[in-house]
């Protein structure tokens, strides 16, 4: 058993947004994370190489653009975002939101390890 204090794990920054990861080093093939989405911040297109990303709504509203598709995560919501698909989001709301990050590896990336 492992056990990481939330306040044990210092926010970073990355670009815009402020980043607390609370898994480095515990996990071999997995993170957990929790992303602070100021006011009009936004993360630039990216794809999910090697991993499913699956953010989970805490506060606030979040515009994703997932291949040209929109769709809102606010508190509750749950989005998966396969490995290789191509994303951005956007805090066009009026309060600061924050997501709930976790990295999975994807199939390319098990079948690589010879696992499903």
């Amino acid at each position: 058993m492992e056990l990481t204090r939330y306040s044990d794990a210092a926010p970073f920054p990355f670009g815009n947004l402020s980043i607390r990861d609370v898994t480095p080093g515990l996990l071999e093939v997995a993170s957990m994370a929790e992303i602070e989405v100021p006011i009009a911040a936004d993360n630039p297109p990216f794809a999910a190489v090697g991993k499913k990303k699956v953010y989970v709504g805490i506060s606030g509203d979040v515009e994703f653009d997932i291949g040209g598709e929109q769709v809102r995560v606010r508190s509750g919501d749950v989005l998966l975002v396969e490995a290789g698909e191509e994303y951005s989001y956007h805090n066009g709301g009026y309060e600061p939101a924050r997501l709930l990050l976790l990295q999975i590896p994807g199939a390319a990336a098990q079948d690589a390890k010879g696992t499903t």
